[in-house]
């Protein structure tokens, strides 16, 4: 009855101003020991707020919510959090207590939690678990692999049972393990995958018909071992809401539904976006500083060390620059124009390849385009930085040079866009992988030396 009118009180939080308040007013109801207080609170919340609000309080009071929440509240907490956020919160806490959550929580996310303790605690956490033998088979495989997200939960029936005995057999389960199942597998006595039927067909069929007359025998499937980006556009592309799961000889294991493939597409994307601009994926806006450090450092550093190539081209022509000082101010406006045109470029080839909307086939027609892309941005930038530094400085060769140098680096900036994510994929490395900060390399090297060139070569008439 409890548990009924905090889910019709349930409200959810809006804003991280929101959250903070949760956060003020829960920790002064503990701190004040009002324990009913602070547990109607932080239970009348959605199980995602509950969340973010867990993990914003201190040490004490994590501890004191892990022990007065039950087990199967705590178990839907587990589902909003990340595998390291979980972890730190059940530290200390007795692995009896951790097995009881982990037992009702979802088998995907616990296989995912268990991977990461120790060998001998992720068999004591599994002894008394109902649900062991599918959560141990889950830990086999990769969790970026349709088998680590797959549940081995599901609804089949055998192809010589009558439609009769289907929907008897249907029936003998309860609503919850159903789980708004609107069509089912069909599999024979090896348990090898022969088709599916949608409910429609089922009872809308004669009883003692067969089920292999209702079935479709052309059905999508993906191996365990398929890439769950694979399997998320497999699913978008042909619209289904179940994806069978076969292991490597096609015997049925388990399926995906599609709230994970939104969660997967959601996750690759954000990891994608990070990747290219090299942030590491467990950093959280408000999070440990040393893990932000540990991201992004390694990358500021090497970013460090390509800026340098840059400055070691400005000094190879400091004759030039000493001779005609006014150079000197339009260098980052053709390293900055060709640094942004270049990440445009790259976004949307790097998208599109997680999307699986560019072949092979593809590459040459796309570099095409954005070269021609590129020549058209660099011829009308160009003439605009061009005329400017004309009038600026009054002189029409160092109109010139800033022109053709505008248009030479955006044409640059297209070929390393599209050139870096291909090549990089060809070498079986992802090609989200900080590629933004080498497309920015490219296009600050290559555009000095083309710009400061193409001065040295004027250098008598513009002196």
């Amino acid at each position: 009855m409890l548990n009924s009118i905090i889910g019709n009180l349930a409200r959810p939080l809006g804003t991280t101003e929101d959250i903070d308040q949760k956060v003020y007013s829960l920790s002064s109801h503990m701190e004040s020991k009002n324990r009913g207080t602070a547990l109607f609170s932080f239970l009348s919340l959605p199980s995602a707020d509950q969340a973010d609000v867990i993990l914003r309080l201190n040490r004490e009071h994590q501890l004191n919510l892990i022990s007065w929440v039950k087990p199967a509240d705590f178990a839907l907490i587990a589902e909003e959090l990340e595998t390291s956020e979980f972890i730190h919160l059940m530290t200390d806490i007795p692995l009896s207590d951790v097995s009881r959550i982990l037992e009702l929580t979802s088998p995907p996310i616990a296989a995912d939690i268990l991977k990461n303790f120790s060998q001998s605690d992720s068999y004591l956490l599994t002894q008394h678990m109902r649900h062991a033998d599918e959560i141990l088979a889950l830990m086999s495989y990769d969790a970026k692999d349709a088998g680590g997200l797959m549940t081995t939960s599901f609804l089949s029936v055998n192809q010589s049972m009558t439609v009769g005995a289907a929907t008897e057999y249907i029936r003998s389960f309860s609503y919850t393990d159903l789980d708004d199942v609107s069509s089912v597998l069909v599999v024979d006595d090896k348990e090898f995958l022969v088709g599916i039927f949608n409910i429609t067909r089922l009872v809308t069929a004669p009883l003692g018909d067969p089920v292999s007359s209702i079935i479709f025998p052309s059905i999508i499937s993906v191996a365990a071992d398929t890439d769950r980006e694979e399997c998320a556009r497999i699913m978008e592309r042909y619209n289904l809401l179940t994806l069978p799961v076969t292991d490597e000889f096609g015997r049925l294991v388990g399926t995906l539904k599609i709230e994970d493939m939104i969660f997967v597409l959601q996750e690759e994307a954000t990891e994608d976006m990070y990747r290219m601009v090299g942030v590491d994926e467990e950093e959280k806006l408000l999070g440990p500083i040393w893990v932000s450090i540990k991201g992004r450092f390694p990358w500021l550093f090497i970013n460090l060390i390509t800026v340098g190539f840059a400055a070691g081209v400005i000094t190879l022509f400091q004759s030039t620059l000493s001779q005609v000082l006014v150079l000197a101010v339009f260098i980052p406006v053709i390293a900055g124009q060709g640094g942004i045109a270049g990440t445009q470029t790259l976004t949307l080839v790097v998208r599109s390849m997680a999307l699986g909307e560019i072949r092979k086939s593809d590459s040459a027609r796309l570099l095409g385009k954005e070269i021609g892309i590129g020549l058209i941005h660099g011829v009308m930038l160009g003439l605009v930085a061009g005329i400017v530094a004309y009038y600026w400085h009054g002189s029409e060769y160092i109109g010139a040079v800033v022109g053709v140098a505008m248009l030479g680096n955006l044409i640059v900036a297209s070929i390393s866009g599209v050139s870096l994510p291909l090549i990089l994929k060809a070498l079986n490395i992802d090609p989200a992988l900080a590629s933004a900060v080498a497309v920015t390399t490219l296009t600050d090297v290559i555009g000095l030396v083309l710009y400061l060139g193409l001065a040295t070569i004027l250098l008598p008439v513009i002196t």
